[in-house]
Order: C-alpha cells, then structure tokens, then sequence
C-alpha cells in the first residue's frame, strides 16, 4: 500500500507533472515542508539563493529562456515582500513565472500572527493571478491551472499562497489532471485578408516587432513577410533580436538613442502593422512617434492591448505566429502592384545607407581613461559571432551602447531588463545558463546594479552556474548622473561612490575574476573567462563621467 502523502508532497507531484524543472527560493518556517517534499525527490531541482529577489529573478530569466514557467518560492510576509520586486518586472514584461508563498496556518490567520499578512492582496497589482490554498485535497487542481493561467495568453506572473497546515494535511487520493497548454488563437479569415490587402497596397509600410513576437517565435514569418512585401522591420525597445540585425530590412530599435532613420520610418509610414507590441512610452517616445494619418494594423495576443493606446484599423487578436503565418499565405497569393512594390524598395534603398552610416560604432580616442564603452560592445560582439551566445543586460547606462550598435542574428540571443529592475541582470543570466546550458550566456551588468545583487555569485559558484559577468564600473549611478547634469547644471548628489575590487571579491567566491584597465585587455579577459568553466566576472573600469554614445543627451525626467 502506498504512503499517503501531505499536501506538500502533492504541490511538488504537481509541479513535476507540468514540467517544472527548477525551484528558486530561499528557506523559511513556513515553506519548510515543501522544501522536505523537494528533498524526497530528484527530478525537480531545488536551488537555494541568498536573497528572495534573486531567486524571483532566477525563475524569471529561467522562464524567458526555456519558453516555459519559471518557479520561485518564498516564506510568508518579509520573504514574501522581498520577491515583489522580481514578480513586478515579471508582470511588466509578459514573463510566466509562478510564486510559491507560505502562510500562517489557518487556525492562527487573521489574528495578527507573526509575519502574517494578506497575500492574495498584496500579490494582486503585479499578478494575472493571485490565490490561497485552504484544502490540501486542491491543490493539484488549483496548482496547475496557474501553471497553465501564468503560461497562457499574454503570459505573467501567478501567486499561489498554501499556509503552513495546509501543506502538512493528508491527500489520500491526490486528483491530479493531465498536463494541457492553451493553443495561440487565429483571427478572424476576413480580418486577415483585409490586413493583407491594406499592407499590399501600401508604398511606405514598416513592421514594428515587440515582445510577443519574440515570446510566440514568430521570427520566420516576420521575415518572410517583409521580405515578400519588401518592407523595412524595426524592433521595440529592448527587443532587438527580434528580426536578424543584418538583413537588408532591419532598421534598428526604437526607444531612446535609436537612429534618425529608424524614428523617420515610422513617423513616415502610411501603414504601420505592430506584432506583439504594447506601444511603450520609451519606444513611441512618450507616445508623440507615430503619424496620425498612418493606418494601423495591431497584433496582439491580448484583446486588452489593441486600442489600448492607438486605435488600430484592423485590430488582430492572435498568436503572433500564427497570425503572420495566416497572413503571409493570404499576401502570397496576392497579385503584387508594381507601383507600390516599386515605391517600398526604392524607400528600402535609399534609407539603408543613412541607418547604417548612424548605427556604425564610432572609434576611441586615444587619449580616454579606462575601458571606452566602445570597446565593451566590440569584445561582445566577437562573442556573439563566435559562440552561441546569449547577452543579458541589466538596466545600465551602457545599455544604450548595446541598444544602438551591437548585431544580434537569431532571436532568443538578447535579453534586457525592460522593467526597470536594477540588479535583475545577474540572476537572470543564471536562470537563462540552466535553461539553455549548451549556450554562453554573458551577463552586463552596471556596478550600482551588481552591488545590489553580489552576495548571490555564491549561489552560482556553489550550484556549477558558469555564466560570465561583465561589469562596466563607473563608480556611478550613470542614469541618475546623467541627469543631474543636464536637468540641473551638474549639482551631483548621490549618485559618485567607491567600490572594491569585483574580481577580488569573485575569486574569495570562488569564482575566476579579471579586473580590466585598458581596452585592449578586454578581449583576452573574455575569453579566458569563456574558458575557465566556472562563473566568472571582468570588472571592466572606466572613467566616472563614462556615459552615453557621443552627440545623445538623457530624456528629461518624468
């Protein structure tokens, strides 16, 4: 006869059962029965952070990496409050990542118990669905449908609270249900047909790709559609390898620093098909991009999302795969005007030489203290082209390098922080090595955001976590810097500070650490760290005022 088991050991069967492969999470009182329930098993791997906000950054990166759901855990109200930080920047960029929380037991709740507090509650602003568990005969049934809540249509975070005396109750006879995914929907044929007869038609269109193209794998017939229409294809903010960076089509990113070319093809566009995209304030600049008289054709998995900010003429609810796979058979069969096709591929010609001139990474100066910035991008485009490789990036000011000049060719290649988290970056690219271990994973990270999360490159050491940590070390809040100096005359104030030797503190980590001075120390560091087989971080130093590509001053602050 077999043993009955707690609802603790049900919870980890069902999390076996959807899939899961990791747990990220941080021990406490009232998760310690599913921290033994874990123990007593070997294919789910627990991993235990040094901070409930990495191990919420962990699940996140995890969950981008592997398509799935990525899983983090925490104790009841402070371990619980630490994780918000990560679940919000989950929420913000459309990431599944599911939040075990523990709870005070159910005869002690509502009597201001110690570190009691309202779960469901406080979770609900930055979650698609936020739950407590009171019966342990339900929790395979409410624990997989958020599994498959947090991994549905426009994906986000879900929290599941299960208090303490829940978690220890029998299950004689668990109800566990089978393993089932939603299936992206396809718009109406008629909707179809009309998007691709307005873009035939169409002499100046441009295709802006988003996040949800990226999260539903819809590179292949982006291209195939532009490349059928001969149409120029820009990205959102942050989502640059959402189309191959060397095609003849790709004109970049918007969002700060993108290219004069860039902005003028949108602003230009008669017709304007967005795939996956929610019309951010940094990409849209601040919502003053686009042309009234451009006709607009929105896809989006989200019903909520189209018309939320511009009022589309067609607006298509779908998969964002799917959807251009529907409309690409549609455009194929169509009798293609020479007209229009003539007029998009002059418009093509004629722009590409402006956009490459503008994105071409400008020289250093001889005479620069520290590593140029330019250099930085150089050493990690040599990786890209030489490994597969993926570049994380945290929410430096360096990013704006990466944004502008760094060539990404395949999709799932480039990830960022569009949330605004600092200290997302590092737990991240831990979550992105385990979730794809046969690619390089390189972590930019500024030194602000690496201070904030630097207790946990232990985590990395102890659990054979070899991603490479780049830090581009200014000594500065450079954002903030930055705008001190241009909004209020250089009047600096917190934002100058001093750090201590990172690749010193990596090695009493027991991690290989490099501290790099010169640019042409750079390169050899990569990739000696490449080789070391362990985690490994290049502090990378440069001048305090080291800031953003010559001839872009910082957006006002708003």
């Amino acid at each position: 006869m077999s043993e009955t088991r707690n609802g603790a050991q049900v919870a980890v069967e069902s999390l076996r059962r959807e899939g899961v492969g990791y747990v990220f999470g941080l021990p406490g009182t009232t998760i310690m029965n599913l921290i033994d329930a874990f123990a007593r098993q070997d294919e789910i791997r627990y991993i235990s952070t040094r901070h409930e906000q990495v191990a919420a950054f962990m699940a996140d990166g995890y969950a981008r990496g592997s398509g799935g759901i990525g899983v983090c855990m925490a104790s009841r109200g402070p371990g619980a409050a630490n994780m918000t930080i990560g679940l919000h920047n989950s929420y913000a960029e459309s990431v599944p990542v599911l939040a075990l929380v523990g709870q005070v037991a159910d005869d002690i709740y509502h009597r201001e118990a110690f570190e009691e507090m309202d779960l469901v509650r406080f979770f609900e602003p930055i979650t698609k669905w936020s739950l407590e568990i009171h019966k342990a005969g339900r929790i395979p049934e409410l624990l997989q449908r958020a599994v498959r809540t947090a991994l549905g249509d426009r994906s986000r975070p879900v929290m599941v609270s299960i208090p303490l005396d829940v978690q220890m109750q029998p299950v004689p006879e668990p109800g566990f249900q089978p393993r089932f995914r939603h299936r992206g929907a396809v718009p109406e044929g008629s909707e179809v047909e009309a998007a691709a007869k307005l873009l035939e038609a169409s002499e100046r269109p441009v295709m802006i790709l988003g996040g949800g193209s990226l999260s539903s794998g819809a590179n292949a017939p982006a291209v195939r559609l532009a490349e059928t229409l001969r149409m120029p294809v820009v990205t959102t903010w942050l989502r640059k390898d959402a189309f191959p960076n060397r095609h003849e089509l790709f004109f970049g990113s918007l969002g700060f620093g993108a290219a004069e070319t860039t902005e003028r093809l949108v602003r230009e566009a008669d017709v304007i098909i967005a795939v996956g995209c929610h019309f951010s304030e940094f990409a849209t600049k601040r919502w003053t991009l686009l042309s009234p008289g451009s006709r607009l054709i929105h896809v989006d998995s989200d019903p909520e999302e189209i018309g939320k900010v511009y009022v589309p003429e067609i607006g298509l609810q779908g998969d964002a795969r799917l959807t251009l796979d529907a409309l690409l058979e549609v455009v194929s069969g169509l009798e293609l005007r020479a007209g229009p096709a003539d007029e998009r591929e002059r418009r093509r010609r004629e722009s590409r030489a402006p956009y490459e001139e503008e994105t071409r990474l400008p020289e250093e100066r001889d005479a620069e203290p520290g590593v140029p910035s330019g250099a930085v991008v150089r050493a990690l485009q040599y990786v890209l082209d030489s490994y597969p490789a993926i570049v994380v990036q945290d929410a430096p000011t360096f990013g704006v390098w990466m944004q502008k000049y760094l060539l990404f060719d395949e999709p799932g290649s480039y990830y960022a922080a569009a949330g605004g988290s600092m200290g997302w970056g590092l737990p991240a690219s831990f979550g992105l090595q385990l979730a794809r271990p046969e690619e390089r994973v390189i972590g930019v990270i500024g030194d602000g955001a690496f201070w904030m999360v630097a207790q946990d490159l232990e985590t990395a050491v102890r659990e054979g976590i070899p991603t490479v940590t780049i830090i581009t070390n200014n000594f500065a809040y450079g954002n903030t810097r930055d705008r001190q100096k241009s909004a209020h005359g250089g009047r600096y104030l917190g934002v100058f500070y001093e750090n201590p030797d990172f690749a010193k503190f990596a090695e009493l980590l027991g991690a290989h650490g490099e501290r790099v001075e010169k640019a042409e120390e750079l390169l050899p560091a990569v990739k000696r760290a490449l080789a070391a087989g362990r985690p490994a971080v290049i502090d990378v130093i440069q001048d305090r005022h080291e800031g953003l590509p010559p001839g872009l001053a910082p957006p006002e602050a708003k």
